[in-house]
């Protein structure tokens, strides 16, 4: 079996595009940090964020979030230093 000169330009494409994914930031790296205020120190939890960011509770969400509940693939913790 030969690699015709169509394979060889396949595969050149199919490695530039993975190469071109793969250097695309993450959402971690251009969503805003969880924010090292009171109310947010300590808790480590995804199902804490609920506790106030739930639809009905003190600051929910808004309509343009998307509809995810888990926070932290998101959003990361600042450190804490």
């Amino acid at each position: 079996m030969t690699i015709r000169r169509a394979d060889w330009l396949f595969l050149l494409a199919v490695g530039l595009v993975v190469a071109f994914v793969s250097l695309l930031p993450s959402p971690r790296e251009q969503n805003p940090p969880i924010p090292g205020t009171p109310a947010h120190r300590g808790r480590v939890a995804e199902k804490d964020c609920l506790r106030c960011h739930d639809v009905g509770q003190a600051r929910p969400l808004s309509d343009r979030h998307p509809k995810r509940r888990d926070c932290f693939r998101c959003h990361r913790q600042e450190d804490r230093g």
